[in-house]
């Protein structure tokens, strides 16, 4: 079984490759970008890039959209924190949340679709809260990881092997999830 993954993000794919490799699904990364409208939910942007992009390759695909909620700023930065790290980047980010709550969570909504059908959906959260400080910063990660502690754990997930990470992570959460509808979808048939 193989699952294409739409995405620019190689590690928001090496992410999704190892959650699903434990259903032994092969994981293909279809490198291509889609257009994103953030005046709408994140389950609506996924319904939409789903379906466009399974229509314009003419395959079954994979699409996921992931936000970031601050406790202290309801549905902020939402579905579009690369956008905010990029704008006003970890000074910002302390800068806005020094003084209050530092909760926040992740949030995936994934999407898979066939051409001419209506996406199947999946969600997943993960909770923690924002440091005070930047760690690992020569690691090779995603920015918001050496900035988040995951809920229950002591360190940042910059300090996390990917394993650790995706034992917890809502991408993670979200992939098994999928990994677990296909492979009851494939012993239904």
């Amino acid at each position: 079984m193989i699952v294409n993954f739409v995405t620019t993000n190689k590690h928001k794919f090496e992410e999704a490759k190892l959650a699903l490799s434990q259903y032994h699904i092969e994981t293909v990364q279809v490198n291509m970008k889609y257009e994103e409208n953030h005046d709408e939910s994140m389950t609506d942007i996924v319904k939409q890039a789903a379906r466009r992009m399974a229509e314009e390759i003419e395959q079954t695909v994979v699409v996921e959209d992931t936000g970031l909620f601050f406790t202290a700023w309801p549905g902020f930065p939402g579905a579009l924190p690369k956008f905010v790290w990029q704008t006003i980047g970890y000074k910002g980010i302390f800068k806005l949340l020094e003084g209050t709550d530092r909760g926040a969570y992740f949030k995936t909504v994934l999407g898979r679709c066939q051409p001419g059908e209506e996406p199947k959906l999946f969600a997943a959260v993960m909770r923690g809260e924002i440091t005070k400080k930047v760690y690992d910063k020569n690691r090779k990660v995603m920015p918001y990881d050496r900035i988040f502690i995951p809920a229950g754990e002591k360190v940042t997930i910059s300090d996390m092997t990917m394993e650790k990470k995706n034992s917890f992570s809502q991408r993670g959460k979200v992939f098994r999830k999928l990994g677990r509808w296909l492979v009851s979808q494939k012993m239904a048939n």
